[in-house]
């Protein structure tokens, strides 16, 4: 039975300081065949801490520099990509030419990611008008269950070219599988503080970072019915609301379809 007691932080594995621990079912067979220590609210803040810590740095980096790590995400992440989708066939109950497109797409976001950066001018002029792209702050990723991979390295592979520090919260339903991509991500050799990933639950570990105000942008996937509950419950006084990738226009359609009050 494997047993998933660690959460990346700073650089590192660590032990969790949440004690709460989840059983991991095969949805093949119906019986256990894993557990996973959840992070707790103490957890969360350690890893936004360290985020936050290696944002003044990375957030300096040049074009070039950004442009090499992704280029060391992507070729980390390739040299595991047997293992992720075995890790999603096991986890999530997928078959293998499905599972393996979701991984290789998600690998392949680093190498887009990086061309894209290439491509995008950072500073724009128009007459006496200059506008330059900056990064944020430390950025909130929260992931759904059913495609682990891509979801993170979508996420991560945008705040990485944009120059952002961030904590993932991935599905406590997916740790098999972030375990396996994380341990790959490792070998990337990132600044520490760059990525940290907690695993746990969305009102405790999504509730800290929506609320923490640490935290400049969430980036979320998931259902409407929480993506209403970062809206609402976020800390965005003075700011702009979260960046909500694919919650949105899940919401936008919700209205339409349903009766709920606008």
């Amino acid at each position: 039975m494997k047993t998933i007691m660690k959460h990346y932080i700073d650089g590192a594995f660590v032990e969790s300081h949440g004690r709460e621990t989840m059983d991991i079912i095969s949805p093949t067979t119906g019986k256990q065949m894993g557990r996973a220590t959840l992070a707790d609210v103490e957890d969360t803040r350690r890893a936004i801490a360290a985020a936050k810590g290696a944002f003044a740095d990375f957030s300096r980096s040049t074009k070039e520099e950004r442009a090499q790590i992704l280029r060391r995400l992507h070729q980390a992440a390739s040299a595991r990509i047997d293992d992720l989708t075995a890790a999603m066939v096991e986890e999530y109950g997928g078959v293998v030419q499905f599972t393996g497109l979701i991984v290789q797409t998600g690998v392949n976001a680093f190498a887009a990611a990086e061309q894209a950066l290439h491509e995008l001018p950072l500073t724009r002029s128009w007459g006496k008008t200059t506008v330059t792209l900056e990064p944020v702050g430390v950025a909130g990723l929260i992931t759904a269950w059913n495609a682990n991979t891509l979801f993170i390295c979508l996420k991560l592979a945008s705040a990485v070219a944009a120059g952002c520090t961030v904590v993932i919260k991935p599905s406590e339903l997916s740790s098999l599988q972030t375990q396996v991509l994380v341990e790959a991500l490792h070998e990337a050799n990132l600044p520490k503080g760059v990525l940290n990933v907690v695993t746990g639950l969305g009102n405790v570990v999504g509730a800290e970072l929506v609320g923490n105000p640490d935290v400049a942008k969430i980036s979320f996937t998931g259902s409407a019915a929480v993506g209403e509950t970062i809206m609402r419950d976020g800390n965005w006084a003075g700011s702009r609301p979260p960046s909500c990738s694919m919650m949105l226009l899940s919401i936008r359609r919700s209205r339409r379809l349903s009766s709920w009050p606008s």
